[in-house]
């Protein structure tokens, strides 16, 4: 497959076609965007995300058209051969200027589904007060520091990074939610108030098992069943190490998980639902 770029209300343009001065996205990060997995040309659970890109949209107070952004993303990923994987992106700047664009999945995030090593580093943030300005509940353009975090990671001889609060508490990955099993019950760290940002991954896998939050360190991690990280091009990527320490892993789980992540698996074996699955 090749990779696309496509204009909201134009249509195809050259692939690496210069960002339009206007773009608030790309030059401010004054906007917001939505990465979805296609499976052939199929996009993976494409309703959530348009759900999501819909409340970053009135967080930032712009319309959005959700059957033009629909259509444009299913001609987007209409070419995607069956049975290849592509990552398609949907951006959107608070100036009006959107985009999609459609690349295969790289190398490095396929890896990642075998498992990672992660590394922990400071966020600093404990809660956040109701300021809506602060796009908390927004996946915004303004992805710096998430990409600083994981560069950082791959300096530090890791795979990823799990970001703490200034209490030492595990938020989120860089570009993930953490999920995690321990004493039978299916665990993830809170959202609000917190700067983590609830993926649509998560809540795919949640809807199946009961998930409750609570707060977790990250040298509790190897005292549990296991963990991993999800996201909607990995899917669900095991976590087997933190800061150096081994973090137990169960591969049945880990296939079941990564099916409903990927969108291979539509729902949990028979009776597996909450805290069944795996105990």
């Amino acid at each position: 497959m090749r990779n696309r770029t496509f204009v909201l209300g134009v249509g195809e343009v050259v692939w690496d076609a210069p960002v339009a001065a206007a773009d608030d996205s790309g030059l401010r990060g004054d906007g917001f965007f939505e990465t979805v997995l296609c499976r052939g040309p199929e996009p993976v659970r494409l309703s959530a995300h348009l759900d999501r890109f819909e409340r970053s949209a009135a967080a930032f107070g712009v319309d959005v058209d959700r059957a033009a952004w629909t259509g444009l993303a299913h001609e987007a990923v209409g070419a995607v051969p069956a049975g290849d994987e592509a990552v398609l992106r949907l951006t959107l700047a608070r100036d009006g200027v959107g985009l999609v664009t459609v690349r295969p999945v790289p190398a490095g995030v396929r890896a990642g589904r075998d498992g990672v090593g992660v590394v922990t580093l400071a966020r600093g943030t404990t809660t956040v007060p109701d300021a809506p300005w602060l796009l908390t509940a927004a996946k915004t353009s303004s992805y710096a520091v998430n990409s600083a975090a994981a560069r950082e990671a791959h300096r530090r001889g890791a795979d990823d990074a799990l970001l703490v609060d200034a209490d030492g508490l595990v938020l989120e990955a860089p570009t993930a939610n953490l999920l995690w099993r321990a004493g039978g019950a299916w665990c993830t760290p809170p959202h609000a108030g917190r700067t983590v940002l609830p993926g649509t991954t998560l809540a795919a896998v949640a809807a199946g098992l009961g998930v409750v939050e609570a707060d977790v360190r990250p040298g509790e991690l190897a005292g549990t069943d296991g963990a991993w990280l999800l996201s909607s091009v990995r899917g669900a990527a095991p976590v087997l190490r933190v800061d150096g320490a081994r973090v137990p892993h169960d591969a049945r789980l880990t296939e079941v998980l990564r099916g409903i992540a990927l969108g291979t698996r539509r729902e949990f074996p028979s009776g597996s639902g909450g805290a069944t699955l795996g105990g």
